[in-house]
């Protein structure tokens, strides 16, 4: 993947460099879209790009508004380019019955006092390896449950 020269403190740093490598594979100016907008758009769906763990948006909402399908890799390889990556197409509501049903939704307040619902962390980028089991359920639900695997999307399957 592409060096953007993101900090090494900067822990959504994988995530943003694959957000920014997909739009790039498609032509498309690679950025960051920002909170609460359309991460991406194809064939006139809605996509939001989501990697690993994280917030989900505020208790209540979760996922931007308008967005009908997930991009979701849970973890980013940064020595593979963005269409070789580990990653799967879900709707919406799936993707989020995926994460419960594997117990990583958590509620959490911020520090501005407002509720967040997140993913629980699953994977030491550290020692780049899973934390548990979590990782293990997660990836069969994703495959029992995609709509097509992130390598079929780019095939056009």
């Amino acid at each position: 993947m592409t060096d953007y020269g993101y900090k090494m403190t900067d822990c959504g740093a994988n995530g943003k460099t694959f957000e920014r490598d997909l739009k790039a594979a498609f032509n498309r100016e690679a950025v960051v879209s920002k909170q609460g907008k359309v991460d991406f758009r194809k064939s006139y769906k809605n996509y939001e790009v989501k990697t690993a763990a994280g917030e989900l948006g505020n208790y209540g909402e979760k996922l931007v508004k308008g967005v009908s399908l997930v991009l979701y890799v849970p973890v980013v390889n940064p020595a593979l380019p963005v269409t070789e990556q580990e990653g799967f197409i879900l709707d919406r509501v799936t993707f989020l019955e995926c994460l419960e049903s594997c117990g990583l939704i958590r509620e959490k307040v911020s520090t501005s006092g407002q509720h967040k619902v997140t993913i629980q962390t699953f994977w030491n980028n550290k020692q780049n390896k899973p934390h548990g089991a979590k990782y293990f359920k997660l990836l069969d639900a994703l495959y029992d449950n995609c709509l097509m695997t992130l390598e079929e999307w780019f095939n056009g399957e």
